[in-house]
């Protein structure tokens, strides 16, 4: 038994102890990318043009309003949810999505860009308020054996939901009815998601409930403060906050790089995208396979090794991929690039950095579980979420200051990604005080 909840022996999809979560978070991410990416293609191949705006601009002010919720909201939700039943707290969240998805089917259809810019902020705020459940609860479910199992498979699912929303809302919104399909969509998966919540079992608060800062930002201060004061969490906390460091630099720069580095088509974007997420969600899935039952900081080292590897090799695999492209003719669709050996390389490097990613955050997600006090783990995940969102925003700034003095994306990939070896000595450097 785990706090109240039955762990024998059995499939975790189908254990009520685990099933409904993973249900919960799977729908919610894919809901969270339609409409984003929906938004963000409506803005820029339609709204852009029509109402005279910098789509590039106003691109990067959608990013930042999706995340900075996640450093503001986050640390009072954690408080939150530390000291009520964090399952009837997932509930009153969901039903909260509902709402928001069906003023956001408004607004996809008078398409009136203030109301959409506060919709994207809103459901930040609302996957904020949900990120400490989502880790936080978990100890509660699942024997300490289930826990690499289980945060593997949240993690897989995560960002197989974020993809598959992603290509949604990107193929969808300029289609002819592809507003009203994205609408009623977005409205239907959070109706499931909230039916999902309906059947989680109660996950009671540990210890005497925490008192509420409401001050937002004195709140985001207060928690990281104590954080770390737990220096085994803070540490898996840091080492969390580096993967969002280097994957937000991945990412935001992967269309310029399909784009200017390889000079190809938009679907050798949604390829590399694909690779990438289904990447991470293998490494995810084998952590507890090749790391066992309780996995350890140290253990973190086998995967940032790997994503500094694929990342400083991706840097000769673009070149030699540029020096047979004739950039003065035509894009280079998916079936052109697979076609071609040379872009076997790329896909390698790609694919061994995602699936080390995966091995690299399942286990400091684990360790974070465990070393968090019970009676805290709502506010050590929302901690995480904060130091998280300001790791990305610097991860956002870098990038930018490198491009604009002169850096090609390979370039950023090789130098960011790099700094997974320093990482791995991190990481190895604990081992006396894991």
């Amino acid at each position: 038994m785990t706090d109240g909840i039955d762990t024998r022996a059995a499939p975790l999809l189908r254990a009520r102890r685990f099933a409904p979560l993973f249900w919960v978070q799977a729908l919610g991410a894919f809901n969270d990318q339609v409409f984003k990416t929906g938004f963000l293609v409506l803005l820029t191949y339609r709204l852009a043009a029509e109402m005279g705006l910098n789509a590039s601009l106003h691109n990067t002010l959608a990013g930042a309003l999706f995340i900075i919720p996640f450093a503001l909201v986050a640390p009072t939700a954690g408080m939150v949810a530390d000291g009520v039943d964090k399952a009837r707290m997932m509930r009153i969240i969901k039903a909260l999505e509902i709402g928001l998805m069906i003023v956001g089917a408004v607004a996809f259809h008078i398409q009136n860009l203030t109301l959409l810019y506060t919709l994207l902020f809103l459901m930040g705020a609302q996957s904020a308020l949900f990120a400490p459940i989502k880790y936080g609860i978990l100890p509660q479910y699942l024997a300490p054996a289930d826990l690499a199992r289980g945060n593997g498979m949240i993690q897989a699912a995560t960002f197989l939901a974020i993809l598959l929303g992603q290509i949604a809302g990107a193929k969808l919104v300029l289609t002819a009815f592809g507003v009203t399909t994205i609408s009623v969509g977005v409205i239907g998966i959070a109706i499931l998601g909230f039916v999902a919540s309906l059947f989680a079992p109660p996950a009671p608060p540990v210890g005497t409930p925490p008192k509420v800062d409401w001050l937002l930002p004195r709140a985001m201060w207060s928690i990281v403060r104590d954080g770390r004061a737990v220096p085994g969490a803070f540490r898996a906390i840091l080492g969390i906050a580096w993967f969002w460091f280097t994957g937000a630099a991945f990412l935001a720069l992967l269309p310029p790089y399909a784009l200017e580095g390889l000079h190809g088509t938009n679907g050798v974007f949604v390829l590399l995208l694909s690779t990438f997420s289904v990447g991470v969600a293998i490494g995810a899935l084998f952590c507890a396979r090749l790391f066992g039952e309780r996995p350890t900081v140290p253990m973190a080292a086998w995967g940032a090794t790997g994503i500094a590897l694929a990342s400083v090799v991706l840097w000769p695999a673009t070149a030699y991929w540029r020096a047979g492209v004739d950039f003065t003719g035509p894009l280079i669709g998916v079936a052109a690039f697979l076609g071609d050996p040379l872009s076997w390389p790329i896909l390698g490097c790609f694919t061994v950095l995602a699936a080390c990613s995966g091995l690299y955050v399942t286990p400091l997600n684990v360790v974070l579980q465990i070393e968090a006090p019970p009676e805290a783990r709502g506010r050590f995940v929302a901690c995480s979420n904060t130091v998280d969102a300001l790791a990305m925003a610097s991860s956002a700034l870098l990038a930018a200051i490198l491009v604009g003095a002169g850096l090609r994306q390979w370039d950023v990939y090789a130098l960011v990604g790099g700094t997974g070896f320093l990482a791995a000595l991190w990481a190895v450097s604990v081992r006396d005080r894991s």
